[in-house]
């Protein structure tokens, strides 16, 4: 993104904060939603909105029938389907929350399903791929707001909802020039209602923040962790000896697997530029370690040291 145009985005976010924040004294209701993945961020969201009663219908879908039953038990839902065909009638509010590469083609197959005035949003972490796909697939009558709750864990399904999940976390919401402005404000205003910082960014930036602060983070993680598998000491198994330190650190190589996948290929560009980056600071790294320069290192981890500390 060049540099005139950020700096144009930026002040469009800036009127768009204050206009949104004018609006939102109005209360946000809607009366049949779908949720299409109910799992932790989706699921969560649901419990929340059933709380501050600003639903009156959530209807679940998804592929598994077993944790749809567990979210109906445990009152995240009303009701469910696990086919696309069985979209039901009178939604005004489509919540995605599958995998990020299924988000589009499956808002395509419940297309003709879709009705006038219905708003489709989401929670996938990356964002301009979703974005161009959406605003290319949806037709006039129907909204796309894209957005992206930053409250994720390594935990998954309707087993791990829990309401408060978005308190005093942040929410990035990532309109282009196409999205309406009236959707917009109602999708604010929902997260808002269940206690997230709303935040607006441009898709392209959002993916490039996220591919530094969470995916670089995520493919280290499932290196280390693999490369203490491919360490072999005879007769010493490393695993035993693992402590707090490297377990609070690759707690989040328990994430999903195939979700995690799915992210680095959509975020490759962003995520190849951080890898790189981060890659060629290793090796100044290891040629400091190798030649001996103590000080050098200190001033890096004294360095890392005051950085951490200012992370809230």
């Amino acid at each position: 993104m060049r540099t005139e145009n950020l700096s144009q985005h930026c002040k469009r976010s800036f009127r768009i904060h204050k206009q949104l924040g004018r609006d939102f004294i109005v209360a946000v209701m809607f009366d049949k939603m779908v949720m299409a993945g109910v799992g932790l961020i989706c699921g969560s969201l649901a419990l929340d909105m059933r709380r501050h009663k600003l639903v009156k219908e959530i209807v679940g879908y998804g592929r598994s029938e077993g944790n749809l039953k567990l979210a109906k038990k445990k009152r995240i839902i009303d009701s469910y389907f696990l086919r696309e065909a069985d979209f039901p009638a009178g939604v005004d509010f489509l919540m995605m929350g599958t995998p990020v590469e299924t988000i589009v083609p499956l808002t395509q197959a419940f297309l003709p399903k879709l009705e006038a005035g219905l708003i489709v949003s989401d929670v996938g972490s990356v964002k301009g791929e979703i974005v161009r796909g959406m605003e290319k697939l949806l037709p006039k009558k129907v909204s796309f707001v894209a957005g992206h709750p930053i409250a994720g864990s390594e935990q998954w399904g309707a087993q791990a909802a829990r309401p408060n999940l978005f308190v005093r976390h942040r929410t990035v919401l990532t309109p282009t020039k196409r999205t309406d402005q009236n959707a917009l404000r109602k999708v604010v205003k929902l997260w808002r209602k269940v206690g997230a910082d709303v935040e607006i960014m441009h898709p392209d930036v959002h993916d490039r923040v996220l591919g530094v602060i969470s995916h670089l983070p995520h493919v280290l993680v499932y290196a280390l962790v693999n490369a203490l598998e491919r360490s072999h000491l005879k007769g010493v198994d490393l695993n035993s000896y693992c402590a707090g330190g490297f377990k609070d650190f690759t707690r989040i190589a328990s994430s999903r697997p195939e979700l995690w996948r799915d992210i680095c290929l959509m975020n490759r560009k962003a995520l190849g530029r951080s890898l790189r980056d981060y890659i060629k600071y290793l090796e100044q790294l290891n040629g400091w370690i190798q030649s001996g320069k103590g000080s050098r290192l200190e001033r890096e981890f004294a360095k890392a040291f005051a950085a951490r500390a200012q992370i809230p």
